[in-house]
């Protein structure tokens, strides 16, 4: 594998994975101190990783071109999926967009982000977890899909065991 390709992909893999490891680090710990800390710094991590990665993609792959990239993403959708999806893109880039709001956000005002409605809390997990089934388990090819469905596993065990209720498995 190419320097510049393993960049590309790693890149996006450390983006998982530092998504993960926050998501745990956040949902099956107190959530006060240094692992909250810990927690925000992988997910900041994680997003720049993102961010390091797009810029990749348009630099190596699509020559800085939108429209080549968006024309690209359509065809793997349908190579993929059999739809013709031509949103792919912009979808993509909403998700490094909230992503790296979420971290700001983060950052600006622990507080608030975190007393945010449970709403909001689960639209935003909900789209993370989707964007990261596609590219990680729908879009990957060979045993990588064995890392990026183990990573979303973790995620949900990691929600489904919140903290604050004396060590109990939370349900709701």
């Amino acid at each position: 594998m190419a320097l510049d390709q393993f960049a590309l992909s790693g890149s996006a893999w450390l983006g998982l994975l530092a998504w993960a490891a926050s998501e745990w680090l956040k949902n099956t710990s107190s959530a006060a101190g240094v692992r909250e800390e810990r927690a925000r710094l992988l997910f900041s991590a994680g997003a720049l990783a993102l961010l390091v990665h797009s810029a990749l993609a348009f630099a190596l792959r699509y020559g800085w071109s939108h429209a080549a990239a968006a024309q690209e993403t359509a065809r793997q959708t349908e190579a993929v999926t059999g739809l013709a999806f031509r949103g792919g893109l912009i979808v993509n880039e909403l998700f490094l967009a909230l992503w790296l709001v979420e971290a700001l956000w983060w950052w600006r005002s622990p507080t608030r982000y975190r007393a945010r409605g449970r709403a909001l809390e689960w639209a935003v997990r909900a789209f993370f977890f989707v964007m990261f089934l596609n590219g990680a388990v729908v879009f990957a090819r060979g045993t990588v899909r064995l890392v990026g469905a183990a990573a979303l596993v973790v995620v949900a065990w990691a929600w489904y065991r919140r903290p604050g209720r004396g060590g109990e498995v939370a349900h709701g």
